[in-house]
């Protein structure tokens, strides 16, 4: 019966074959072009400044989200690890509520927070700062973002809070730790796991955001979706899209890859 059981995985490695591997092919077979091989699409993605700087500001916008997400998101993980299953379940759904809600409602609602006399222009009016602009530019992009993927950063980090040993702590403050040591030597280490899972989703998110930056942008921040969109719809540079792409996917390949190399993922990821 043991001897049968790798003969169970057929079929889902079948479906995976065809629905990730074979596009993943193709994908590849277009970037170095539809007559041959050729390097021509990467040379140009690389050699042409405009190009690299959208790989550049995709990467930036996705780390900066990272940063925002991480610092929104471990107090509220912290709460969630440590406070009673009623508190627990309250705080969940006000993480998850924004989730549920439709992306283009969610950003159409971030256009009217953060325009010119919108809530949070009016909000900095107040002291005194008239000349910033969160709207159309890259402050109100990482804005959007980091709103909708703000739990995949909440709850890697309330497993890896959850999984943690409450006698270490008691431990470390019988021996006379304030509580600002016994979280700084004891529990943000051990969470280590988590931040680093949920900064991995944030950050493999966010590089492949489309209809967020499209919105907020204005069409004045251009990420990498927004590229590949615009040389395939507008340009017909399949390519040069399909080069943008696979650059991503490694990136983000290589992230997953040293992520995995890291003591105690699979227990966080699991």
């Amino acid at each position: 019966m043991k001897s049968r059981a790798p003969l169970l995985l057929i079929p889902a490695l079948l479906l995976i074959g065809v629905l990730y591997f074979i596009p993943l092919l193709r994908l590849m077979g277009l970037s170095f072009g539809e007559s041959g091989f050729s390097f021509a699409a990467y040379q140009e993605l690389f050699s042409a400044w405009a190009y690299g700087g959208i790989l550049w500001r995709t990467f930036r916008i996705g780390a900066f989200v990272v940063l925002v997400t991480l610092a929104l998101g471990y107090p509220i993980a912290y709460v969630l690890a440590f406070s009673s299953p009623r508190v627990r379940a309250l705080i969940s759904l006000l993480v998850l509520l924004p989730f549920w809600t439709s992306v283009l409602v969610r950003t159409f609602a971030w256009i009217y927070l953060l325009r010119d006399g919108g809530v949070v222009s009016s909000a900095l009016g107040l002291f005194g700062d008239q000349s910033v602009r969160v709207l159309y530019n890259d402050i109100g992009v990482v804005i959007g973002m980091s709103n909708t993927l703000l739990p995949f950063m909440v709850f890697p980090i309330f497993v890896a809070l959850s999984a943690q040993d409450r006698s270490l702590r008691e431990a470390a403050a019988s021996l006379g730790a304030t509580p600002a040591a016994v979280f700084r030597r004891v529990t943000l280490p051990l969470s280590r796991n988590g931040i680093f899972a949920g900064a991995l989703l944030v950050f493999a998110s966010a590089v492949g955001f489309f209809i967020t930056p499209a919105l907020l942008g204005g069409g004045r921040v251009l990420m990498a979706a927004t590229f590949v969109t615009q040389q395939v719809e507008e340009f017909l540079n399949w390519p040069l899209a399909a080069a943008a792409s696979l650059i991503l996917f490694a990136v983000v390949a290589v992230l997953v890859a040293l992520y995995r190399r890291i003591p105690g993922a699979d227990h966080v990821t699991g």
